[in-house]
């Protein structure tokens, strides 16, 4: 009964919010090679915020609406055999929620997500009043002993959830290929995994309409162990090699994606002060 709600909600947003109105023309002109119509446009707001409502219902534990459905999950239950702790990457694509949710209740997985809390605050504040539980699987970055809770948890086999797209202020940068155009992309996700010499794999939860998801599981690196001297070349390696991923799902799934700002700016700022979900 709420999703129809949504379809005002997003028209609103489209409405009142030109700036991102116009980023969202330019990324799916690149993904459909055209300019697109508004109600391709409209389209990708209502996306947006149809995943936002699903992550209240994943979070609130109402899934019976909704439904999830694994692929490559072979590669998981593989790399999950081994005892070893590793990084689960994904982006502001799609909704990673509903990874998350499996590990705190269905599945009961060890997965805490790596992010910083000052960000949608408000949202933040919600989630915690539909699901306490959550605030236990978030190791919040920026705060004393950040590093080396992540540390402890992946030697006890844990997994750590993170959002590899988004740059944060004074964080290392490379700039590689993303849907035709150079854009820089975080390191920090890679040399933390080559700190911690442990696998990569990455996640992608897609929203494909009428309550259901795809999550497609790949791995990105059995175990990242930089050689001697090459330590930002290889982190900057594994950058591209995400982007190249992150790119084949985007044209897969256009619409999933939810960075409305100008992601091939050439400046930190952009993705410092995006909008945030």
């Amino acid at each position: 009964m709420a999703r129809p709600i949504l379809y005002g909600i997003a028209l609103y947003f489209f409405l009142s919010a030109p700036n991102e109105r116009r980023v969202s023309a330019d990324y799916l002109r690149r993904i459909l090679g055209r300019r697109p119509g508004i109600h391709r446009v409209y389209r990708h707001f209502f996306t947006f915020s149809t995943t936002i409502m699903d992550r209240l219902f994943f979070l609130a534990g109402r899934t019976e609406q909704l439904s999830v459905k694994l692929h490559g999950v072979e590669a998981f239950d593989a790399l999950r055999e081994t005892g070893r702790g590793f990084i689960l990457a994904s982006g502001h694509f799609g909704n990673f929620e509903a990874m998350r949710i499996l590990g705190i209740s269905k599945e009961k997985l060890p997965i805490k997500v790596l992010m910083y809390m000052e960000n949608a605050r408000q949202l933040n504040d919600l989630i915690q009043a539909i699901n306490p539980e959550v605030t236990k699987s978030v190791i919040p970055l920026g705060q004393p002993g950040a590093m080396l809770e992540v540390k402890e948890w992946v030697e006890q086999g844990g997994i750590v959830g993170i959002l590899a797209d988004r740059i944060t202020h004074g964080e290392k940068l490379a700039r590689v290929d993303f849907l035709g155009k150079k854009a820089d992309f975080p390191l920090g996700p890679w040399l933390l995994a080559g700190t911690l010499e442990i696998p990569v794999m990455l996640c992608f939860a897609i929203y494909r309409g009428s309550g259901h998801y795809d999550v497609y599981f790949e791995i990105l690196s059995d175990r990242v162990a930089f050689s001697r001297g090459n330590r930002m070349r290889e982190a900057q390696h594994l950058a591209a090699r995400y982007a190249e991923r992150l790119a084949h799902h985007c044209r897969s799934a256009p619409y999933n994606w939810f960075n409305f700002f100008d992601f091939w700016a050439t400046t930190e700022s952009a993705h410092a002060h995006a909008m945030r979900p």
